[in-house]
Parts: structure tokens; C-alpha cells; sequence
């Protein structure tokens, strides 16, 4: 299965800051989080830190993120990244149409 083409990170980088300065970010940031609660994601990956973290033999709050993020990602729920994903484009089509 081939992967998806990365975005270009300079097109990223302005798609970012465009949502920065429109208060799109914090609104969408919002919604994720709220998503993400209604869920039990927060919890699950507190959970999931404190196996972790008690595994370590050493606790290193580095090596800890490094094991715990990519499962954080593979965590949340398909529904909410397609959410997130249409109010980014949403913001993204609006703005097009502004130009």
C-alpha cells in the first residue's frame, strides 16, 4: 500500500498561520478537544502513559512521548479526524474563495 503524499511544509506552514490569524485554529483546536472527551480519549491515553511510565525502568519523560505518541495518533477515532479534517477544509475553501 503506498502512502499519501506529504504536503509541502512551506503550503503548511501558511494554511497554519492562516488559521492562526483567522481564529479558525483555536475554534477547531476546541472542537478536537471536546471530541476527543466525549470519547474517553484523554483518559485512555493517561492510561495508557501511566503503563507506560511505570514500565520504564528509569522514568524519562522524552522517552516516554517518543513510545506514547504514535499510539496516541492510532487512538483517535477515524470519525473525528474526517470531522476536523472537513472544518479545515471548510475554513480552507472559504478562504480560497475570498482570494
Amino acid at each position: 500500500m503506498a502512502s499519501a503524499p506529504q504536503p509541502d511544509p512551506q503550503v503548511m506552514d501558511q494554511v497554519r498561520r492562516r488559521l492562526l490569524e483567522t481564529g479558525d485554529w483555536d475554534r477547531i483546536s476546541q472542537l478536537l478537544r471536546a471530541k476527543l472527551e466525549e470519547v474517553g480519549w484523554d483518559d485512555d491515553l493517561k492510561d495508557l502513559a501511566k503503563e507506560k511510565a511505570r514500565a520504564q525502568e528509569t522514568p524519562n519523560l522524552r522517552d516516554l512521548l517518543v513510545e506514547v505518541n504514535p499510539q496516541a495518533q492510532k487512538m483517535i477515532p477515524g470519525s473525528i479526524r474526517r470531522a476536523v479534517l472537513q472544518e479545515i477544509e471548510a475554513v480552507l475553501d472559504r478562504e480560497v474563495e475570498k482570494a
